[in-house]
């Protein structure tokens, strides 16, 4: 005979109610391990389902690896129009986004030869630009400017009035000095075109060239607006050793700063960066640095000697060409190898550039 006593109903009604519960997790545990069990020996007694399961999964993984290869080949076949689009940092992640410029493309290669990337809405106002205001040099040279201004006055030009460092150069004229740094110049402007050439095509010669002479151009529109802008006299003004229609023309206020020394350093330091980008760091470029700025401070010593320019004149000419012919290749960056990659994560673009 079965009975139950208490004196509080509901704490028999809870009792009861967990005595059910943890009869239900029993069974519920019994049927696991049951199930698990059965499935254990249905393997062992039929290997060839544990083979069926493998061979379902490997043709799972064949279909995602055939969707890694499809979207490869479209990455691929995207990588042509690479050039064409430009990265930008969305809110939290990369966004490509189309790039507003058109880039000049010359010759392609298995590896890109070409030290710089042009772009025609960029290069071509940078070389129009130049140009005009070289122009204004020339112009203001002209017999319809005034010459310096101390050469109209009755006291003339006091050398007194000049610093100590260029004080010592008034007076010098030498016209054979002018003829050599003219040459010079000349052979700092042509050298490039050779260097560039002899182991690279004709087109991507003309690309990285392009660079050389934009910095030379634009040194030479900024010491011209220095030049208009300080009406200097020159050295020969001091003194009679230049011809008193030398000394009175309009070329007698164009001293500060020297164009000469300005692009000469411009042309040989953008020179030394091409070489630096195609070959790296070897003994081709440090040679080109060495030779180069030994071109270009010969032209310096050479415009004071030949009564052209002041000291502060060129060593003002040699800070701004070296600063425009290192700023402008940094502003053309290298063209971008695209390699497509594929692997067990996924596909994707590998960007690399060379410098």
């Amino acid at each position: 005979m079965l009975g139950f006593s208490g004196s509080n109903g509901s704490s028999a009604s809870t009792a009861r109610f967990a005595s059910v519960l943890a009869l239900c997790s029993c069974l519920l545990g019994t049927s696991r391990v049951a199930a698990d069990t059965t499935d254990a020996e249905a393997e062992a007694a039929d290997p060839a389902a544990k083979t069926e399961k493998g061979d379902s999964e490997a043709a799972v993984a064949a279909a995602e690896s055939e969707n890694v290869n499809a979207e490869a080949a479209v990455a691929a076949a995207e990588s042509e129009n690479v050039e064409t689009l430009k990265v930008e940092q969305g809110k939290d992640h990369a966004v490509v986004v189309e790039d507003p410029t058109t880039p000049v493309l010359p010759d392609k290669d298995t590896f890109p030869k070409r030290a710089y990337q042009l772009q025609w809405e960029i290069d071509v106002p940078l070389f129009a630009i130049g140009a005009a205001l070289a122009m204004g040099r020339e112009i203001r040279s002209t017999n319809s400017s005034a010459p310096a201004y101390c050469t109209t006055i009755p006291e003339g030009c006091d050398e007194d009035d000049l610093n100590f460092l260029d004080k010592p150069f008034a007076g010098n004229y030498d016209e054979n000095w002018s003829k050599a740094t003219d040459w010079i110049l000349r052979g700092l402007f042509v050298a490039p075109l050779p260097m560039l050439w002899i182991d690279n095509t004709f087109l991507n010669m003309l690309n990285d060239v392009t660079i050389i002479y934009e910095s030379g151009l634009t040194a030479l529109a900024l010491s011209g607006l220095a030049t208009m802008s300080a009406q200097r006299a020159r050295p020969f003004v001091y003194g009679t050793n230049a011809p008193e229609e030398v000394r009175t023309s309009p070329n007698g206020a164009l001293s500060f700063v020297s164009g000469h020394t300005t692009m000469a350093f411009a042309l040989s330091t953008s020179t030394f960066w091409t070489i630096y980008r195609r070959h790296g760091p070897g003994v081709y470029a440090w040679t080109t640095l060495a030779v180069g700025t030994t071109a270009a401070s010969m032209v310096a010593v050479g415009r004071v000697l030949a009564g052209k320019h002041f000291p502060t004149d060129v060593i003002t000419g040699a800070a701004v060409g070296a600063s425009v012919g290192t700023l402008m290749p940094a502003l053309h960056d290298a063209p971008v190898v695209v390699v497509p990659t594929v692997d067990k994560a996924g596909a994707g673009l590998l960007l690399s550039a060379s410098l």
